[in-house]
């Protein structure tokens, strides 16, 4: 995840308790010490705070045993690793709210990529999308 999304939970969404716990959870900063920033989570230490282009850790991580990859938030994040190629499952969550504004999840896509819905779940008035590429 990126740094604005480890932010809004650790600060907003989930203060008391780290609630990714069971992952190792790699957040992408640039800030030179983030865990002195006054935001790093007292709670887990399965929090990674990287520097690395998030391209290059995930071609690492799926050199690596283990389960799969999960992307949580983070539209650049999400921008860089749609633009590689490298995701392989699409999970989308709407919520209703009408923003007028922000940073688009999905911005300036060079090529089109074919998506086939797998699974919806709705719940607390939002709704999951599942796709696969075609």
């Amino acid at each position: 995840m990126g740094w604005n999304t480890y932010h809004q939970i650790v600060t907003e969404l989930s203060p008391s308790e780290w609630v990714y716990d069971n992952f190792t959870t790699y957040v992408f900063t640039h800030r030179k010490d983030a865990t002195s920033s006054g935001c790093a989570n007292p709670f887990s230490d399965n929090i990674r705070f990287v520097s690395m282009n998030p391209i290059e850790l995930i071609k690492e991580l799926r050199k690596q045993s283990g389960k799969d990859i999960w992307v949580c938030g983070g539209a650049s994040v999400v921008q860089q690793l749609v633009a590689a190629n490298l995701i392989d499952l699409y999970y989308i969550t709407v919520i209703p709210v009408l923003l007028g504004s922000g940073i688009r999840l999905f911005d300036g896509g060079e090529q089109e990529i074919k998506l086939h819905l797998q699974n919806t779940r709705s719940y607390n008035g939002m709704t999951d999308l599942v796709y696969t590429r075609r």
